[in-house]
């Protein structure tokens, strides 16, 4: 994985500040660190927001 890819998330869907994050969702990768990944996840509106992911929540679309 590296910045720019798109990925699934296979985490359990979670509330995050009001948002549901769907299991599944594609998510862009903003940022990568070692154990995480800063990445962009849309909203059913369109609207972007930043989550902070641990690299194995995330796997390569299919």
């Amino acid at each position: 994985m590296k910045v720019g890819d798109k990925v699934k998330l296979t985490k359990r869907t979670f509330l995050h500040q009001g948002i549901f994050i769907f299991t599944g969702s594609t998510v862009e990768i903003k940022e990568i660190h070692p154990e995480k990944a800063l990445v962009i996840y849309n909203d059913k509106e369109g609207y972007p927001h930043d989550l902070e992911m641990n690299l194995e929540d995330l796997a390569p679309l299919a």
